[in-house]
């Protein structure tokens, strides 16, 4: 049959709507994708609907692969990468048949060459799953290929095993792998923490254990436990990689090696320290490619975008991100530098350490060791005559005075300090020394932010907030003048769906109850083959944008403190993080617990 009966036997089975069913012929219209794509883009139904559907109408059997047990010597006739590469996963085995389930059973090019992995006479019996199904095996295998690595290359250097975690589900094929044992270890661990999208890898000795956790979402997560033996050849091997001194185990070392994967090249920052059970490696994975970066995908908008977009365009000044470590400040700031990268403009960052490169930036690795601290590169780079400056961090009185003398001498000083709030910065630079009337001269803007985590958005569900819940975040926003906050939800809602977004199909309306409060939904994920499990994907900001205006110039020159800046602020319409936390919460982004765990931070 053709796709349009595809459409049409959705609608007249009343599986979609007439108005979803028009939505996909516009979009179709618009576009040379499948009506199949278009559905699954706009969320109208999920992949296991649409799969049973597709199979009721072509007379294909479906297969969730989740019911059924494969053999390990089913799959094993054809190599993951090419299951992987045709979506495909064989499940079961005759002496001249092959069941295979296929995302997409129409794919001749894949049902030819997955003809070509089995011997002469067999026949190919073709049957529809979901993608998901398909991953959960998929995931399954490689996890068991990355056990049977680290297994092996354990046996190889003749030590025991102690514990092999079999949550790797994100393992790529291990054909990549060398052939040294400690290498193929160092390698699956490095692999698992690229293909997972972790930011930080920890090696961990401990009194009877080496322990590898991965930092996924912000979150610590361990994944691997080894012998404790492994733990000098472990750590001598990354110190090979990152040209470190491999006999030097008193003293802190750090430095830095690449890998390319699947394409990409990741940049790896190696911090090792000695501690009482061997040396504990940390490495930091920050990705090459900067296309994705861009303030667009900080999590900014609304007023708080413009302020920032205002800002970073000005041409003398200051503008603080702050926030604790690992809050996303550098990629906030990676993200202004390339908004007004221009060849017209000379640009030049001083950073310890250089995370993330942008070409067309002059950066420069700040090394203390040696005496190139921030004030001392700072005096240099001023007469290498910048436009715009930025410093990594303004720690002590000298880097905070030259930050301000620069920018009063014509340059836009970009920059970042640790405090908790936006407002809380005035007062820490007034407290580093610098005088009143100088700081309110030069301060334009103030950012304050925190990276909950995402909910993932292939396994979202809505839920009934409680009445308690429901009062706290009425709370939150009662400083706000005439704020409707079912009116605020709804309109959301109809947005997400008017432009098909993914996830929007699960949102419900709010509406005010008979007891005269409101009645509103919050979202969380459930778990789901793609998320690992845990219903988060990813990380987005949260943020609160100080304008420095005239009114808080005044006031920083009378040394207010930060709860009245913070006050003065909110009135000119300031939202805090917590209040754009909420906010995303409301809308399906993050969740109420990630926004009061990052707050807390």
């Amino acid at each position: 049959m053709s796709k349009t009966t595809l459409l049409q036997y959705l609608e007249n089975s009343k599986i979609i709507s007439s108005t979803d069913a028009d939505k996909v012929r516009v979009e179709r219209s618009r576009s040379p994708r499948s009506e199949e794509a278009i559905i699954r883009e706009l969320g109208i139904l999920d992949d296991e609907t649409l799969a049973k559907s597709e199979a009721e109408i072509f007379g294909i059997p479906y297969i969730d692969l989740r019911e059924v047990v494969v053999s390990e010597s089913v799959i094993a006739e054809v190599n993951v990468d090419s299951l992987q590469k045709f979506s495909a996963v064989p499940f079961e085995r005759g002496d001249d048949y092959v069941k295979i389930a296929m995302l997409d059973p129409f794919d001749v090019q894949a049902t030819q060459a997955l003809q070509q992995k089995y011997p002469f006479g067999t026949k190919i019996q073709v049957y529809i799953t979901t993608r998901g199904s398909i991953n959960f095996v998929l995931d399954q295998r490689v996890g068991e290929m990355m056990s049977s690595e680290v297994t092996d290359a354990l046996e190889d250097v003749e030590l025991p095993i102690q514990e092999i975690s079999d949550d790797s589900s994100k393992i790529l094929s291990s054909e990549q792998l060398r052939n040294a044992p400690v290498a193929r270890i160092v390698n699956a661990i490095l692999q698992y923490g690229v293909t997972s999208s972790s930011s930080d890898i920890h090696i961990e000795p401990m009194e009877i254990k080496l322990r590898v956790r991965f930092r996924i979402n912000g979150v610590m997560t361990e994944r691997l436990v080894l012998p404790k033996n492994l733990t000098a050849a472990i750590a001598s091997r990354i110190k090979i990689l990152a040209n470190l001194k491999i006999d030097e185990k008193r003293l802190p070392q750090d430095g830095r090696f690449q890998v390319k994967m699947d394409g990409s090249k990741i940049d790896i920052r190696v911090s090792v320290m000695p501690t009482i059970f061997g040396e504990k490696v940390v490495m930091r994975l920050l990705e090459s490619d900067t296309s994705g970066i861009t303030i667009e995908t900080t999590g900014l908008r609304g007023n708080a975008y413009k302020l920032f977009l205002d800002r970073i365009k000005i041409t003398n000044g200051i503008v603080l991100v702050t926030g604790p470590t690992g809050s996303g400040k550098t990629r906030t700031l990676a993200c202004a530098l390339m908004k007004v990268n221009d060849p017209k403009v000379n640009i030049m960052s001083l950073e310890n350490p250089v995370e993330i490169r942008i070409p067309g930036v002059t950066q420069i690795q700040i090394k203390p060791d040696i005496g190139l601290t921030f004030a001392n590169a700072l005096r240099s780079v001023l007469r290498q005559d910048p436009d715009i400056v930025m410093v990594g961090e303004i720690r002590d009185q000298e880097t905070a005075e030259l930050a301000v003398q620069a920018s009063l001498t014509g340059h836009l000083v970009l920059s970042t300090l640790h405090t908790n709030s936006a407002a809380a910065a005035i007062p820490r630079l007034l407290d580093m020394g610098i005088e009143p009337y100088l700081l309110a001269s030069t301060m334009r803007l103030v950012v304050a932010q925190r990276l909950p985590r995402r909910i993932c958005k292939h396994c979202i569900e809505p839920y009934l907030a409680s009445p308690e819940l429901v009062d706290d975040i009425v709370g939150q926003f009662k400083d706000i003048p005439k704020f409707d906050l079912v009116g605020y939800i709804n309109k959301v809602i109809a947005s997400k769906k008017q432009r098909g977004d993914e996830g929007a199909s699960v949102m419900r309306e709010a509406k005010v109850g008979a007891n005269g409060k409101p009645e509103i939904y919050l979202y969380k994920g459930k778990g789901c083959d793609r998320c690992g499990g845990n219903g988060y994907s990813g990380r987005i900001g949260i943020f609160e944008v100080l304008d420095v205006s005239e009114k808080i110039g005044r006031m920083i020159m009378d040394q207010s403190t930060a709860v009245d800046i913070e006050k003065e602020a909110k009135s000119m319409g300031m939202m805090t993080m917590m209040q754009d936390g909420y906010l995303k919460s409301l809308e399906g982004i993050t969740t109420i617990e990630e926004v009061m765990r990052v707050s807390r931070e």
